[in-house]
């Protein structure tokens, strides 16, 4: 295996050739994240302008291969636990973090995802992992009132989990614009507060300049009023924004928030009383 150095800045899914499972070194996980990849067809439901998969497509994942996906599994917490891969791969040293549901799509469209899940939560037995990592679902949440993914989610609930529930904007025609979708305020709701009954919650807001604009006043009150009567349950609120260029198609010029422009917005959301990180 080549010795790629991992970084924050490069977050290539196929950077070791395995096909549903990778490393990566995580500014929000604050060390390496093992990722799963379901959505090994760049297949997703959202088609957010400042995603950084290639050759994203509008659908859903095709077949997962459970055996094929358990053996990498196994392969790669072995190469982090027994081996040198930590010492030797990261461009600082780092420690083993979690391991993500995430990759090239939304996780929770498969239909294997409570399987997924139940690998997993032998894996981290098996290698008794239980105390030292969390198990994350990184997730836009539209999928969170299928009962096949909060079957798979309860089963996460005799492990340290998470669910990072991802809103980047609560006014639809600014949704339409960022994650090119119609956004359903009432669906919004109840999907997050699926995920607030199912796990500890943090929501993900990733943060545009477009077009030389920084996000409106307007759409930092209305996200602050729509998270309010959220707010006491959330673990925290992470904002960040661009780490990695955008590989899709938009006529519309995004640009990073530099960390000052995060913590600005980051201290107006602060009257909700709850954790507020930048990244």
């Amino acid at each position: 295996m080549k010795k790629e150095i991992l970084t924050i800045f490069n977050h290539d899914r196929n950077i070791y050739k395995s096909k549903y499972i990778y490393p990566v070194v995580s500014r929000r996980s604050k060390g390496l994240s093992l990722g799963i990849n379901l959505n090994t067809n760049n297949a997703c439901n959202w088609q957010c302008i400042y995603c950084q998969v290639s050759n994203l497509k509008l659908g859903k994942p095709e077949a997962i291969d459970l055996k094929l996906l358990e053996s990498e599994l196994d392969e790669w917490i072995n190469k982090i636990v027994y081996g040198n891969f930590l010492k030797e791969c990261a461009s600082e040293k780092v420690d083993f973090k979690d391991i993500a549901f995430s990759g090239n799509g939304e996780p929770t469209a498969a239909p294997e995802f409570e399987s997924v899940i139940k690998i997993v939560l032998k894996k981290i037995e098996q290698f008794k992992l239980s105390k030292t990592i969390k198990l994350r679902l990184i997730t836009n949440g539209s999928y969170l009132n299928k009962n096949s993914v909060q079957s798979g989610l309860k089963l996460m609930k005799l492990f340290d989990h998470e669910i990072w529930f991802k809103i980047d904007q609560v006014i639809p025609k600014e949704a339409l614009k960022i994650n090119r979708i119609n956004l359903s305020i009432s669906n919004l709701k109840k999907n997050l507060e699926s995920a607030l009954s199912l796990s500890p919650t943090l929501i993900q807001t990733c943060l545009l300049k477009i077009d030389h604009q920084l996000p409106s006043d307007d759409s930092i009150i209305k996200f602050i009023e729509f998270l309010k009567p959220y707010a006491p349950n959330l673990k925290a609120i992470n904002l960040y924004s661009l780490a990695r260029p955008s590989q899709q198609k938009t006529n519309l010029y995004i640009e990073a928030l530099n960390k000052n422009e995060l913590e600005i917005i980051a201290d107006k959301i602060k009257i909700l009383q709850t954790k507020v990180e930048c990244y």
